[in-house]
Order: C-alpha cells, then sequence, then structure tokens
C-alpha cells in the first residue's frame, strides 16, 4: 500500500516536466446509441481435465472465471444501449451472453445513470447503478471487446474475471489528470455479502513520438462467507455434471497495482503499443471447508507485459503473463482445508502463460484473429491454437 501511494505521489509532482493533453471540453459525456459486439472462438484444446471444476492451485477460484473448452463457442456477445438526456448525462443499460457445449446464457449485466457537471478547466463526474469497475483495465473484461479471445490470469484469480456491482463512483478530470473512487456494496465475487472500496489516479501525456497512460489504483474490501459459485446448481461438461463444493472465506481483501500503456508511432505509418500491469492481491482471513476452518494469509502478485504493432489492416501482439502465489494456512486443520480447496498447491508451480496473436481487421466491423497460447497452469502444461472472429457495430 505504501509503495503505491507514494506512486501516487510522484506522478502528482512530476507532471510540469512532461507535455499533456487535454480531452475537448465540448465532447458530450455519451451518445444516445447501440453498440453489440460478439466474439466466437474455435480452440484445439481444453485444459486438462475438463470433467471438474477448473481450479488453478494456490489461488482462490470464483466469479465468472470458467474454463475454456476444445471446440467452436460462443466466447461472449454484448450490447450495450446509451441515452442521453443532455451533453452531461445519460443512462446505460448492457446485457450480455456466454455461450458453452451448445448452450447461450443470458443476462442483463449493467445499468447505471451517469452525470457530469463542468468547471472551468475541471469536469465533475458521478455513477451509480450496477456497473463494471474503471480503476483498472484488467478488472472488467470481455473477449469482443479485448484484444486476445481469453481473460488474463490476473483477470481470473484476482476479480473472477470482471468486477461488476452495485455501487457509485465519483471522478474529477483536471487537464491531463483523472482521480476517482468507486464505493461498492459487495454483491461482487471479490467482496460477495461484503463491501468494497478503490481509488485510482491516472495522467495521460505525450514525450516526443509516444502518447502514454499511467495509473495506480488501491482496493480494500471485507468479505462475509465468499463461496465459489461458479457450479452452483451443478455446470455441464458434456454428458458430465460438475458441482462445487462448500467451501468458504471470511475476511479481508487489500489489493494495489500499477497499469501503464504507451502508443508509438513508427516507420511505414505503423503504431507500437507496448503496456505493463504491475499487481498484489492479499487474503487475510478464515476458510471453512466441509465443518473444518483455517486461518489463511495469502499474497498473489501479477506481471503482466504486452506489445502489438499495427499497420493498415494487420496487427501482431504478444502476452506474456507469471503469477506468484503464496499462501499460508494455519490451524489445527489447515493440512485438510489445504487439499479440500484449491489452495493446496505441493508442487509450488506459479501459473504463467505466453500468448501470440495476428488480428486481420477487415473493416470496422469485423476483424478475424488467430492465438497460439502456451501456458502452465493447474500443474499441467498446454499449448494450443485459438481461431476466431469479432463482429462491432454502433447503431444511433
Amino acid at each position: 500500500m505504501k509503495n503505491t501511494l507514494l506512486f501516487i505521489a510522484v506522478l502528482a509532482i512530476s507532471q510540469a516536466a512532461i507535455s499533456h493533453e487535454i480531452s475537448s471540453d465540448e465532447a458530450p459525456l455519451i451518445e444516445t446509441g447501440l453498440s453489440v459486439y460478439l466474439s466466437y472462438s474455435y480452440r484445439d484444446k481444453a485444459y486438462a481435465d475438463p470433467d471438474t471444476d477448473w481450479q488453478i492451485p494456490g489461488a482462490l477460484m470464483g466469479g465468472e472465471a470458467l474454463p475454456i473448452e476444445d471446440d467452436v463457442a460462443l466466447d461472449d456477445a454484448t450490447a450495450d444501449y446509451r441515452y442521453a438526456f443532455s451533453a452531461d448525462n445519460g443512462i446505460q443499460l448492457s446485457a450480455e451472453a456466454h455461450g458453452a457445449h451448445g448452450e447461450t446464457e443470458f443476462k442483463f449485466a449493467h445499468y447505471w445513470y451517469m452525470h457530469q457537471w463542468r468547471f472551468d478547466d475541471k469536469k465533475l463526474r458521478l455513477e451509480a447503478g450496477k456497473m463494471f469497475a474503471a480503476f483498472s483495465p484488467h478488472a472488467n473484461w470481455h473477449a469482443s471487446q479485448d484484444a486476445y479471445s481469453e481473460a488474463s490470469l490476473s483477470g481470473d484469480i484476482f476479480w473472477g474475471r470482471s468486477i461488476v456491482d452495485t455501487g457509485i463512483r465519483g471522478s474529477v478530470q483536471y487537464e491531463a489528470w483523472q482521480y476517482g473512487a468507486e464505493f461498492w456494496q459487495g454483491h461482487s465475487w471479490l467482496a460477495d455479502n461484503g463491501h468494497a472500496v478503490d481509488i485510482f489516479a491516472r495522467y495521460s501525456g505525450i514525450y516526443r513520438k509516444a502518447k502514454f497512460t499511467v495509473g495506480a489504483w488501491l482496493l480494500s474490501a471485507e468479505t462475509e462467507k465468499r463461496r465459489d459459485t461458479r457450479y452452483f446448481g451443478g455446470h455441464s461438461h458434456g454428458n458430465v455434471v460438475v458441482t462445487s463444493n462448500d467451501a468458504y472465506f471470511s475476511g479481508d481483501v487489500l489489493a494495489s497495482g500499477i497499469d501503464a500503456q504507451m502508443d508509438i508511432a513508427t516507420a511505414w505509418n505503423g503504431i507500437l503499443r507496448i503496456d505493463l500491469s504491475l499487481s498484489q492481491l492479499e487474503n487475510d482471513g478464515i476458510v471453512v471447508e466441509s465443518q473444518r476452518r483455517a486461518a489463511l494469509d495469502s499474497k498473489y502478485q501479477s506481471v503482466q507485459l504486452g506489445a502489438a504493432w499495427r499497420r493498415g489492416r494487420h496487427e501482431v501482439a504478444a502476452r506474456y503473463e507469471y503469477l506468484s502465489l503464496d499462501n499460508s494456512l494455519s490451524g489445527s486443520a489447515a493440512i485438510l482445508v489445504g487439499r479440500g480447496t484449491s489452495l493446496d498447491n505441493p508442487e509450488g508451480v506459479d501459473p504463467e502463460r505466453a500468448t501470440l496473436s495476428y488480428r486481420f481487421h477487415y473493416n470496422p466491423n469485423l476483424s478475424l484473429r488467430s492465438e497460439w497460447v502456451d501456458e502452465t497452469v493447474a500443474n499441467v502444461s498446454q499449448q494450443r491454437w485459438v481461431a476466431g472472429f469479432v463482429l462491432r457495430g454502433f447503431f444511433e
């Protein structure tokens, strides 16, 4: 926490040395219209054992972090409808669908109200409702709106793939700076039956031929009997029905991180994008499994580095991810609780993944993509190929 707060302070006193970009004062907060996205992919391999609940050894899993499968499937489809009452306020309603084994699950995901006030060179924004978290780009993920067809390891382990909760978000835009805070009711996997709050700061600027954005964030949450509900009621894998165990976690969660992105103009009218994310999550509480209890003190650390180069309609990209999962269970039942949950990692293998991608942007509405993934997850090393497409459109 101290390092993150120090980083924010250093950013705050260093802005005078670098030129910055200022967003247009005349730009509306939202525009009325419907945005639709769809991602469909084929994979030649699934995870090693698709007939059991997917658990990464050493990590508490939950939320929407479901495994990929070796077949053609709908990654996701989303529809976002925005209605502007004026240039400075409006609403957004979002729905999404996910597919697996020939079945499609549909649900309304977000619905919230946004209002903005303008004060000379500042903008104050207030948002309230059920919405996605905005403190980090990795806290909310959809295959149809992301460069890659698979969620990052840190997104799955830290946030249950996406944080969607009922809450209030306040932010201030001042020149090239954005400051914000989010207060959550505790309906997401991260803070189930509890509450959460986060703060963030971002700076966008230009240095010579490079445009960059650097952000830092801090999150604190309390959770009460948070369970892995991904397989509640049974989840079908072909002819096999997988169910979750009854384990739950109660305690405190503290997370922090830094996200940086830079776009550099290159020769032949190309754009090189480099991004780096460093994050850390700590759990301090009690795990209960089959009426056995153990105290948990854990620290998860994540490194994610990516690069992409685009020229015209062609784009090649690479992403590397590594997570360090350190758990300490104590108490008379610690060994049994570790074995009965995903916290037991006897081989001490930390998850690691490298992804290479090629995307062909046929037009603004259609992109074709292929990926090669090399990963070590759940003590199994695997390489797989992915091929698919993304459709997108905006309707006024």
